[in-house]
Formats: structure tokens, C-alpha cells, sequence
């Protein structure tokens, strides 16, 4: 209680008072106004079927293009965002050939007859041109 008198009572103390005065009329003199009156809302305009049904169009349209740049067609695909890209490979054609070549080793490991004497030799022919035998 003695600092605040202290405080009060030192150099410039009428000023500071003053000072609290003002701002304490003002706080209260805002208090003591009567609230704003609610702004009265706008009344709002209801669309046809018709009319919703056209912009529904017209947005759809809109919104319906295979590309994302304004300058024309986009060779790539749109990815959507986490989508993984599709892999457009011979998969099918690779696994087909897998199987047939491992069919046919089976097949001579069983019976080496089935392939005839003379492509054995034009085998032989046509790798010892690049390797000796």
C-alpha cells in the first residue's frame, strides 16, 4: 500500500492520475452504450429446377476435361494424387514366353529326341561361327 501512495504521490503523479481517469471514463462510457441493432439479412433467391439442373450442366462441363493445361491435349494421363502410375509392359507376353521356354526344357530333359539330328547340327553350325566348340 505504501508503493502505490509512493507512486502516486512522486513526480508527475497528477498526469498519471489523470491519465487513469480518462481511461477509466472512457471503458465505462462504452459500457453504458446500447448494443448495435442486428443487421437485417438479405433474402435469399431460390433457383428453379430448370436453372439448378443448367448449372449443374454447365459446371459438369466445366470440370469434364482430360487435361490439366489450358494449351491443348496432354499426352500423359492425369495421376491423381497418391494414385500409383499404371505400368503399361509386355507382362503378359514376357510370362507366356517363361512358361513355354521351361515347357520345352522339360520336355528335351525327358526325351532329347524330339528335337531332330539336323537343327542340332545347324545349331552347332551357327554358335561355333562366334564360339569354338
Amino acid at each position: 500500500m505504501q508503493q502505490t501512495r509512493n507512486r502516486l504521490e512522486g513526480p508527475g503523479s497528477q498526469t498519471r492520475i489523470a491519465d487513469l481517469r480518462a481511461q477509466f471514463k472512457s471503458t465505462s462510457a462504452d459500457m453504458k452504450k446500447p448494443p448495435k441493432p442486428p443487421k437485417p439479412r438479405k433474402a435469399v433467391k431460390r433457383d428453379s429446377e430448370d436453372e439448378r439442373a443448367a448449372k449443374a450442366e454447365r459446371l459438369a462441363m466445366a470440370q469434364h476435361t482430360t487435361s490439366l493445361l489450358a494449351g491443348g491435349k496432354s499426352t500423359r494421363n492425369y495421376k491423381r494424387p497418391g494414385e500409383k502410375s499404371e505400368r503399361k509392359g509386355g507382362g503378359l507376353f514376357f510370362q507366356l514366353l517363361l512358361v513355354m521356354i521351361i515347357a520345352g526344357g522339360v520336355a528335351y530333359a525327358l526325351d532329347p529326341s524330339i528335337v531332330p539330328p539336323e537343327w542340332i547340327d545347324k545349331a552347332r553350325g551357327v554358335v561355333g561361327q562366334y564360339i569354338k566348340i
